[in-house]
């Protein structure tokens, strides 16, 4: 990754130039614009291939298709420098393996390592433009384990670095696979366990191995069972691998004080042991973990756009010890009461747990205890991988507001609500582990909150106390009236929250809480109508579907504020600090402070940068005076890539004039936002990511009286404009 010192130096780099394109000290007013723009990349389009056929009487022969992002052809022999495309570097490398009867894959070309790897030497031939072979050197059918009645697999990686008419570098890349069987029968035996548009759904466009390997139907070619890292031992089988990456902080033996380590593409050495995987539930024994095994395991596309998932069910049809160990690493089959580790060349000898179904020495009678159907939270695969949420034990939540009246100004409002199951049974917002809340602020241009809760935070009404209507709906007055001189548009959120119990066989029975998806109620403070218009209310920035993409669910507070950005800014607004929740003395706060903000425009973008950010430690005092440190947060792609998150349209510079700065100090009056210390919007949000200390030298110089002069340089159509500089799509096409 690109560390902050490289990018402010890059970012001087360009404004030089950008000196020589606009000359320096312009006259040029703030906003007004320019007569030279930046052109655009256009060639941001991928390679084009297809493999259409494979034919083997001792060396493969594959054909195949090869064209540019206009469809034009490219001559493979040439391909390594294509000068009128602008680019350099281009490859092309085959490989083959053969699928088992054991439904794994063993790849038949091998280094001097042992380890799996691509073809060399062999020749291409043109049939015609577009359309071209490769005969491989290998011969494989001298190989002991072929069998032409088998389904065999061919892949490609093929790749080029692509220089735009802007000077941007990027990477195509595309990795064409075909399975066919030299029998010429059909091909009735595949490995499609896990499509790569389930993993693109957080790590937008996965690509390792110096990102040229983008397929998963290309990645199980190689990553067979038997191999491993001779760096290190550990096994870089596909199933294993994934696991144990995505368990991360989570895997036993890390949190035992191993570290899982592979040594990769050139020599670079990656430790896992600080991933963290972002899956939230309201079951605390499994948030954080990979747990959610259709996440993965489900049918999907290829990157081709082909259906992909023919074998989505083998996770939980064909259980194995390999498997099962690869996320549950301490667990031994043997009796052995202890286990080695490994921390770099350390070795650490740990306590193992035995498997409490007894001794077994291989997969044989996995199935026959763990089958691929059973009891929630009992001992079949699914069972043991049950998720509340999507349980039976979770009998749903759907709130409701159907009307407010006296939403004014000096008044307190009283709301109609109500709040069912999924069956449509109205829920007691008074009974027994049930916690139901309603939330209140203004004005939805930017929410501040002033007069209201103390450090931005709106007016809170618990719904215990709310009257039965006798038809399943409840009505409740705030207790509190709204602030007299509020005005604009308000909002009322419903939120809440119930206790479940779980029985599992591992666990024994635990209450376990899962909240509702919370809605809003907007209104108009001038005569307190209900705004439905929405251009009226909050702007919708990020989409809630790209959170739960990565996610699963939304689900914070103590599982109360469910699926829905809109409720979370009523709170994470920009006159919001964590003041309330820190301790009476500034110094016992854990780094340092005595407030810090929780405007979501900044605490978002810190979150999710975590681990990449240069001042740490990021930590943030929550619920029930929680302590949060975010500073080891692993993000799965790239945060150049905005689109990731945000709707489109709704990253760019200039900022909409609503947008109001973020609070870093509160000031003598703690519920309105008058003497509040700020940090003016723009260098909020960017230095929110971008916080080394050459870069916030840099944000402090360029506000000048208050006021941000960043759109000189950096607003959309130049060269360092957000929809440039954070465009995803040319970056990684």
């Amino acid at each position: 990754m690109i560390t902050e010192q490289r990018k402010f130096f890059l970012i001087l780099i360009a404004l030089a130039v950008m000196g020589l394109v606009f000359g320096c000290g312009s006259g040029k007013k703030e906003g007004e614009t320019r007569t030279s723009t930046v052109v655009l990349p256009s060639a941001n389009g991928n390679l084009q291939s297809k493999i259409t056929g494979v034919s083997v009487n001792g060396a493969p022969v594959v054909t195949f298709t090869l064209y540019d992002q206009d469809g034009k052809p490219l001559d493979p022999n040439t391909f390594v420098k294509q000068v009128s495309e602008g680019g350099s570097g281009g490859s092309i490398r085959f490989t083959i393996a053969q699928l088992g009867t054991d439904d794994n894959y063993k790849n038949y070309i091998l280094n001097s390592a042992a380890q799996p790897t691509f073809d060399s030497g062999g020749a291409f031939a043109t049939v015609e433009p577009g359309v071209y072979t490769y005969t491989f050197k290998s011969d494989i059918t001298s190989n002991p384990m072929y069998d032409p009645s088998l389904t065999q697999t061919v892949g490609a990686q093929i790749e080029r670095d692509v220089t735009t008419s802007a000077g941007t570098s990027f990477q195509q890349a595309v990795n064409p696979y075909l399975d066919f069987r030299p029998n010429g029968q059909p091909v009735t035996m595949t490995r499609e366990i896990v499509s790569i548009s389930a993993c693109n759904e957080c790590h937008y466009r996965l690509g390792m191995h110096g990102g040229g390997r983008r397929d998963v139907a290309l990645c199980i070619l190689c990553h067979n069972p038997g191999v491993v890292d001779p760096d290190t031992g550990n096994s870089i089988d596909f199933k294993s691998l994934i696991h144990k990456i995505h368990m991360g902080k989570e895997l036993p033996s890390n949190i035992a004080g191993g570290d899982y380590t592979i040594v990769g593409y050139q020599g670079s050495v990656h430790s896992y042991a600080d991933v963290t995987f972002p899956f939230m539930s309201g079951d605390s024994f499994i948030n954080g973990t990979p747990v959610d095994c259709v996440k993965c395991h489900q049918k999907g596309k290829d990157l081709m756009g082909n259906d992909y998932g023919k074998n989505v069910d083998l996770w939980k049809e064909a259980p194995s010890m390999a498997a099962c160990t690869s996320c549950h690493d301490l667990l031994t089959f043997d009796g052995s009461t202890s286990i080695d580790i490994k921390n770099g060349a350390q070795t650490i000898t740990v306590t193992a747990k035995n498997h409490p179904g007894g001794q077994f020495p291989n997969d044989e009678h996995c199935a026959g205890c763990h089958p691929d159907s059973g009891k929630e939270y009992g001992i079949s695969i699914p069972g043991a991988h049950t998720i509340i949420e999507r349980s039976s034990v979770f009998t749903g939540i759907n709130f409701k507001i159907i009307s407010v009246t006296n939403a004014l100004p000096g008044k307190a409002p009283t709301v109609t609500f109500e709040a069912t199951d999924n069956s449509g049974n109205p829920l007691d917002p008074a009974a027994a582990g049930t916690s139901f809340n309603l939330k209140l602020g203004y004005p939805t241009t930017d929410y501040t909150n002033d007069g209201m809760g103390n450090y931005g935070q709106p007016l809170s009404q618990p719904l215990a106390g709310a009257t039965a209507n006798g038809d399943g709906t409840y009505t409740i007055t705030f207790s509190t009236p709204i602030p007299a001189k509020a005005t604009g548009v308000g909002v009322i959120g419903l939120e809440g929250r119930k206790t479940y119990t779980i029985s599992s066989y591992e666990r024994g029975t635990e209450d376990v809480e899962v909240g509702g998806q919370a809605v809003q109620y907007y209104f108009d403070l001038s005569d307190g109508s209900q705004v439905t218009d929405p251009s009226l209310q909050r702007r919708k920035v990020v989409d809630v579907q790209k959170c739960i993409g990565c996610h699963g669910r939304l689900s914070l507070h103590g599982a109360n504020r469910v699926n829905s950005v809109q409720e979370c800014v009523i709170c994470h607004n920009p006159n919001a600090t964590d003041r309330s929740q820190r301790p009476a003395d500034p110094r016992a706060a854990v780094d340092g402070l005595a407030e810090r903000p929780i405007d979501f425009k900044r605490m978002i973008h810190k979150i999710h940068t975590g681990a990449d950010l240069s001042n740490k430690p990021y930590i943030i005092y929550g619920y029930h005076g929680s302590v949060n440190d975010f500073s080891d947060v692993t993000y799965p792609q790239n945060r150049m890539h905005c689109l990731g998150c945000h709707f489109e349209g709704t990253f760019g510079l200039p900022l909409p004039d609503v947008v109001t700065g973020t609070t870093v100090s509160t000031g003598q009056i703690a519920n309105q936002g008058s003497d509040n210390t700020r940090i003016p919007p723009m260098t909020s949000v960017c230095t929110s990511c971008h916080d080394s200390s050459a870069v916030l030298n840099h944000t402090d110089s360029k506000v000048v009286g208050g006021i941000e002069t960043c759109l000189q340089c950096h607003r959309d159509g130049l060269l360092l404009g957000p929809s440039f500089v954070h465009q995803g799509d040319y970056l990684f096409p």
